[in-house]
């Protein structure tokens, strides 16, 4: 499930770059490239960013064929998808938060952008879709989700209830969230990576208001799939009250190698049911029963 937009290809150009908290980067992107950039309105708008090779001072452009924009015909260039933090419309630029770790090619990337910099753009999509009516939100992430959740709660209404529940690595890191709604926040230190989250247990001890609910999660795969299994099964949510979104993984590699050898059948068995007319939630609750059946 999720809100689309027109997705297509973009080059988008570092105009600055600015250290916003001890673990997080802001580039700002903008240049010709992004003229034609239309945002989906998600508050968790997601892109792909595609990095330039070695020797390269950006990467290959994705084709077009039959309206699918994609490498049709040459090897995919090394990517990583992010949150737009925001986007503006009359300027033709867009925000995009980076968690500063060490390793990995978009931290490295970030740390090391100067203007000029390009990197390949594909998108838009997103999750968040809180019903029309909804009285309330418990939005929950970690470093990974947190521009999206303040993004998400500075485009609520004025008064409208929402709590928030993140968990950052530093003190520095808790960014005031400018909102004429109602907020209610919580901010945890800990987790994304450096140590076990806390997040899941912090959703079960939410005591959650009266009224038709939503809630939004987004961060480690592993903790957002124990959230989604709370919401579903113990609190009884139906598809269209939450989502959760894992936007990065524990042992990431140990992972991949595990799920490439079983591959072809979980997604044989998926496309099963979505042939058979399952709803395209359904389908998705089901598959993370059969990752983690598969130990993944």
């Amino acid at each position: 499930m999720g809100i689309k937009g027109v997705q297509r290809f973009f080059y988008a150009e570092v105009v600055s770059t600015e250290r916003i908290s001890p673990s997080l980067v802001r580039v700002v992107f903008g240049g010709d490239g992004l003229a034609d950039y239309t945002s989906n309105g998600a508050a968790d708008e997601c892109v792909s960013l595609y990095f330039a090779g070695e020797g390269e001072d950006k990467p290959p452009a994705m084709t077009e064929k039959d309206g699918d924009w994609a490498y049709h015909d040459i090897d995919e260039p090394e990517y990583r998808n992010y949150s737009v933090r925001s986007w503006d419309a009359t300027a033709k630029e867009m925000s995009i938060d980076f968690v500063a770790h060490k390793g990995g090619i978009a931290a490295s990337w970030a740390l090391a952008a100067a203007p000029g910099d390009v990197l390949g753009l594909w998108g838009p999509r997103g999750w968040y879709d809180p019903p029309s009516d909804t009285a309330w939100q418990l939005l929950v992430a970690d470093l990974t989700g947190l521009p999206a959740l303040s993004r998400a709660v500075e485009e609520l209404p004025d008064g409208f209830p929402v709590r928030a529940i993140v968990e950052v690595l530093d003190n520095g890191d808790k960014i005031p969230i400018e909102t004429n709604a109602d907020l209610s926040i919580e901010w945890l230190i800990g987790g994304n990576g450096h140590g076990p989250s806390r997040l899941a247990d912090a959703v079960r001890a939410e005591t959650l208001p009266d009224g038709q609910g939503y809630v939004w999660f987004a961060g480690e795969a592993a903790t957002s799939r124990d959230v989604r299994k709370y919401l579903r099964k113990e609190r009884g949510f139906g598809n269209a009250q939450f989502e959760t979104i894992g936007y990065w993984r524990v042992r990431a590699e140990e992972w991949l190698q595990k799920y490439e050898a079983v591959e072809d059948r979980l997604h044989s068995e998926y496309q099963q049911l979505i042939d058979a007319g399952a709803a395209e939630a359904d389908a998705d609750n089901r598959w993370e029963e059969m990752l983690e059946e598969a130990g993944l």
